[in-house]
């Protein structure tokens, strides 16, 4: 038993995984980057931003966010009810929080 492509047929298949590849050149997420950084790793202005938002409260992960050439700290304080999210530009301006709620994990 022999099997016969027939020769359109294998064409399109060449010219259809050719044009896959060359799709595939495309990354959507190059150039983003996370990474977990500890408090001795972060800029001045992040650190006295972080120092001044705890009031008291643990400081739990901290995550080094890079996108298009900008660099943005997300940081956990607290626990529980007293929970809270920010995310603190290089300079240590807080552009976004988010006070959780307790989760149920």
């Amino acid at each position: 038993m022999s099997i016969r492509i027939h020769p359109l047929a294998l064409v399109s298949l060449v010219l259809a995984a050719g044009l896959a590849v060359s799709g595939c050149k495309e990354k959507p997420f190059e150039g983003r980057y996370q990474e977990a950084v500890s408090l001795s790793q972060l800029p001045a202005p992040v650190k006295a931003t972080i120092d001044q938002q705890a009031q008291g409260r643990s400081v739990g992960e901290i995550e080094k966010q890079t996108a298009k050439g900008t660099t943005r700290y997300a940081v956990a304080l607290g626990s529980g009810n007293q929970k809270q999210e920010l995310i603190i530009d290089e300079g240590g301006k807080v552009i976004a929080t988010n006070a959780g709620e307790d989760d149920d994990d």
